[in-house]
């Protein structure tokens, strides 16, 4: 009996010294950790954008990798100048705004050029025919004649193009009165217009370098969306 207590004792102070000598953790490697879990938050409360460690422990992000978002602002200011029925001019215009440091561009379009109102005759067979026409109108007090040839109007017989309708109409009247099936219809003729297109920036004062006569040519500045 006496040797049991003795070895009892000696296995009780051996193991006090390996508690005393070595971590309890390193004592018991086989215990696994558990995560300590996440602290409480109020519904109100912010919670900070986090990165997934090794050990599953959230940890928040770095505040240099945070994602800033800034509002870009547009300064432009673009106009459109024109039109100019001549290149050259609106070449000149176009150099005024350059030589101040603005951004310009020239854009030509094709555009109908209203002439007037045109007073004619159709059903001549032939040239011969339509001066013959010519000849009897002006007996009559219509001197003034064209022979035209277009589609639909094959040796036709012009008689004026009129700026106002109404002169034209009265033309038309006085024709039909000496039994002459006269007609009108307007005139258009094709023509290439030029436009320059400025860029200028909310930084700086607004140039408007039209003179007089652009302004009485119908030149203008005209606001548009930059694009």
């Amino acid at each position: 009996m006496k040797i049991f207590f003795s070895l009892l004792l000696i296995a009780n102070i051996a193991f006090g010294l390996m508690q005393w000598l070595l971590p309890y953790d390193q004592l018991f490697q086989k215990n696994k950790k558990f995560p300590v879990a996440e602290e409480l938050r109020l519904l109100d409360e912010p919670i900070e954008s986090s990165l997934i460690t090794e050990t599953g422990v959230s940890e928040p992000e770095q505040a240099g990798e945070l994602l800033v978002v800034e509002e870009t602002i547009d300064t432009r200011l673009c106009y459109t100048i024109g039109p100019f029925k001549d290149r050259t001019r609106a070449l000149e215009v176009s150099r005024r705004y350059s030589n101040r440091q603005v951004k310009t561009e020239l854009k030509s379009s094709p555009e109908k050029e209203y002439l007037g109102v045109m007073v004619y005759l159709t059903g001549n067979k032939s040239r011969q025919d339509a001066i013959d026409t010519a000849e009897e109108l002006a007996t009559k007090g219509f001197r003034d004649y064209l022979i035209i040839n277009e589609p639909g109007k094959s040796n036709a017989l012009s008689l004026g193009v009129f700026g106002l309708k109404k002169n034209a109409d009265r033309h038309v009247t006085r024709l039909k009165k000496l039994n002459y099936p006269a007609k009108s219809e307007p005139r258009y003729r094709e023509r290439t217009i030029y436009w320059v297109y400025n860029e200028q920036s909310i930084d700086r004062d607004l140039l408007t370098l039209l003179d007089a006569d652009d302004a009485a040519n119908g030149i203008g500045q005209i606001p548009q969306q930059c694009s």
